[in-house]
């Protein structure tokens, strides 16, 4: 063979590889979240071959990735247009129709890079599915559809197995989410996607024990693998583990070059931690960098309200508004916006802005504690109930709080059998707190308005026990003791005919309070029955 020939041919041979090593490289860099580097490396690729679509494809996935929708449009409209047979970019062009809620234009772009592909092209069919798992507007049977058609043609492919796993966690089936990712793992034993989707499914079930064990798996196999110290921080800060969490934030950004999604993942966690001085720092940072960042405008915003900022939040929340469609607005946008308007006093507002934030994500049933305490405040009672009534419903992280907040609702409604039922599961909950009994009390004492059954009476008694037993705090219960003591002294009077009895509950209210009015009155009347 001619030898230039072999030259050109090692050489075209050399320049391949080196092509793919580099695109793998960027790619990495995506996947390992530092968006920014990997945005040169794929500028970089396309001042080699700028008709290349499938790389103008992953310029716009990384600007997709680190929230940029816009560019990402931009990149993948201009790969279909240097390469129009590239049957890709109508995949990136339909998810962001998909997204902003265009599904049927959305769905002829995917159909049309199906066909364009070929039924045995595993690439299309996998991004395609991925659009309908990671996007608002999901079809998560049909994303299953096709990466099961995927797996069919390409079945070594780690990649797929993991794609089918978070549609399958997507779907709240963590079985076959676990079962996908350890296919990927038996494909590639050094997946660390894989290793931390698996602790993100452990998170999902709120077993952050478990998620961390994963994570810190996922860290020992590649300690330079950003996502799983973002994932580790994040589960550490709901186990109230703080500085653990902060340190490996930190680390998430040093390995994610500080670029201005983490930043604003990081400024997102300082928020959520409480943190709102260093928030609004790292907010006023990204800000210089991105003014126009839709991200750090709302967090801005919900940091000025917890900060008591009111009209400053009020005017960063109107930006946010004017700024994005319905469909790009997120549950806590709406629910700081109710937060706002009640603060403002436009309770009307206020009470449709929090049952959109609900009904957009109802697992934030504590929007409706929000919403319930609104309503207390208004005096609607049965508008509380309602709120209160759903929340408990819900059954998610429920606590004795939210027991004890609807049973005052229905209290202030008059529904008092609903009210002791609530007030009995408080007591169940909390036997000790004194607080929860004198309000069963005092709802029999309604079921039961003349005494002549006794209700309230062994709740009254049980109140005196547990308000005794805390001897160092008595003056915390002297009200509830008076009104029991009363109860007593008029029921043994009364029912039972026990004046002594009687009288020597009355006692006990002069001892607490000497110049009441009734006690006197009705210790008066006691001695001259002598």
């Amino acid at each position: 063979m001619n030898k230039k020939l072999i030259l050109l041919g090692a050489a075209g041979l050399i320049f391949m590889t080196a092509q793919s090593q580099t695109i793998k490289d960027a790619l990495t860099l995506t996947d390992n979240e530092q968006y920014e580097f990997a945005q040169d490396a794929y500028k970089s690729l396309l001042q080699s071959e700028p008709n290349n679509g499938t790389y103008w494809f992953y310029l716009g996935e990384n600007y997709w990735r680190s929230d940029k929708q816009d560019s990402a449009k931009y990149a993948y409209e201009k790969g279909l247009q240097v390469e129009p047979n590239n049957p890709i970019n109508y995949v990136g062009i339909g998810k962001v129709k998909l997204e902003k809620g265009f599904n049927a234009d959305a769905r002829k772009d995917f159909d049309k890079a199906l066909t364009m592909s070929g039924a045995k092209t595993s690439f299309t069919q996998s991004k395609v599915a991925e659009s309908f798992i990671h996007t608002t507007n999901k079809d998560l049977a049909y994303a299953i559809k096709l990466l099961n058609n995927a797996i069919a043609v390409d079945k070594k492919n780690p990649e797929l197995y993991i794609d089918l796993g978070d549609a399958y966690a997507e779907q709240n089936n963590g079985t076959l989410a676990a079962e996908n990712y350890n296919k990927a793992l038996d494909l590639d034993k050094t997946s660390v996607k894989a290793i931390v989707r698996k602790g993100q499914l452990y998170k999902r079930s709120t077993n952050y024990e478990g998620a961390a064990a994963e994570f810190h798996n996922a860290i020992k196999m590649n300690p330079d693998y950003a996502p799983a110290y973002r994932e580790l921080a994040e589960a550490d800060f709901k186990m109230r583990k703080l500085d653990d969490a902060k340190t490996a934030y930190k680390k998430y950004l040093e390995l994610s070059k500080n670029n201005t999604t983490a930043r604003m993942r990081y400024a997102s966690f300082l928020f959520m931690s409480g943190d709102y001085a260093d928030a609004q720092t790292e907010i006023n940072q990204i800000s210089k960098l991105d003014s126009s960042n839709i991200g750090m405008l709302r967090l801005s915003a919900y940091t000025a309200y917890e900060t008591d900022d009111l009209p400053k939040a009020k005017m960063l929340m109107d930006k946010v508004f004017k700024s994005t469609i319905e469909n790009q607005r997120t549950t806590m946008d709406y629910e700081y916006n109710g937060k706002i308007l009640l603060k403002e006093g436009n309770d009307s507002l206020a009470a449709e802005s929090f049952e959109k934030s609900y009904q957009m994500d109802t697992t934030r049933a504590d929007v409706l504690s929000d919403l319930g305490g609104m309503y207390m405040k208004l005096k609607k009672f049965p508008e509380a109930v309602s709120a209160y009534a759903r929340r408990v419903d819900n059954g998610k992280g429920l606590k004795s709080t939210d027991y004890f907040n609807l049973a005052r609702a229905y209290y202030f409604n008059k529904d008092f059998n609903n009210a002791d039922t609530m007030f009995a599961k408080v007591v169940e909950l909390l036997p000790t707190w004194p607080n929860g009994i004198l309000w069963r009390a005092q709802t029999n004492a309604q079921l039961d308005p003349d005494s002549k059954l006794g209700k309230a009476k062994p709740y009254y008694e049980q109140y005196v026990n547990v308000a005794l037993a805390d001897s160092a705090n008595l003056d915390k219960y002297k009200s509830g003791l008076i009104e029991s003591y009363k109860y007593l002294g008029g029921y043994y009077y009364l029912i039972d005919k026990n004046t002594e009895l009687s009288k020597s509950y009355w006692r006990k209210v002069l001892d607490l309070a000497p110049d009441d009015k009734q006690a006197k009155q009705v210790m008066e009347g006691l001695n001259q029955k002598k």
